[in-house]
């Protein structure tokens, strides 16, 4: 595992154990990782037993593994987030199983009175929406606090907006997937805010593999239908 004490530079400095802000209440937080380019780099040249040969033939290598779509070295890299998001968009996130998860329990703990409001609702409409999202939350702590529910029983009466917190280990090659699917504009607007968050993340942590990845992947595929982040 990389040292996160002396050596790294201002960049990792930047994103390392610091929130990234997304949505109204979410973040993201890289919290650990291991390997880079030079992990990748490393792995790929074991094929023809051959070592680095500077760093233009190490770009054009990254290069071709990801335009013939060779990614197992990419999975040298390894990275743990701290996600604090909506329901609704952890349901979608879960989806991608190529990646270890967990989660905070609503079996165990009293969720937290927070969640989503979306942007550019008429002030009306907005007052009604977090009215509305107020009254379960009363409701739910009161079923648990003077009723005596069980929480696990209790959580059923919240709703799909509330934010949840997981962790999410990934390798390179399952999180290029993730960012090829989930910053396509096909995806909801939600998990695309996410999916852009941690690409700004991960391009400082292996800047060689990521910049690739996004002129030739994201921003080179047929439909031209990705965001830049």
């Amino acid at each position: 595992m990389e040292s996160f004490d002396g050596e790294m530079n201002g960049g990792l400095r930047e994103v390392m154990h610091k929130e990234k802000k997304v949505l109204n209440r979410g973040f993201v937080e890289l919290v650990e990782w291991m390997g880079g380019d030079e992990a990748v780099i490393r792995n790929a040249r074991r094929c023809w037993r051959s070592a680095s040969k500077g760093t233009e033939s190490d770009r054009k290598l990254l290069k071709h593994l990801l335009l013939k779509g060779h990614k197992t070295p990419f999975e040298a890299m390894v990275f743990t987030f701290d996600i604090k998001c909506p329901l609704f968009v952890a349901r979608q996130w879960f989806r991608h199983r190529m990646g270890s998860f967990n989660e905070e329990s609503l079996r165990y703990c009293v969720a937290e009175r927070e969640y989503f409001v979306p942007e550019g609702l008429p002030a009306k409409l907005r007052d009604e929406w977090r009215e509305h999202q107020e009254e379960t939350f009363t409701l739910y702590e009161q079923m648990i606090s003077r009723h005596s529910l069980r929480r696990e029983a209790a959580r059923a009466i919240l709703p799909i907006g509330i934010y949840t917190r997981f962790y999410w280990t990934v390798n390179g090659s399952s999180l290029m997937n993730f960012l090829l699917l989930r910053t396509s504009r096909q995806a909801q607007r939600e998990i695309r805010a996410y999916a852009r968050a941690i690409l700004e993340i991960v391009s400082t942590v292996a800047p060689w593999s990521f910049s690739i990845f996004q002129e030739f992947v994201l921003k080179g595929g047929e439909s031209g239908s990705h965001e830049e982040a």
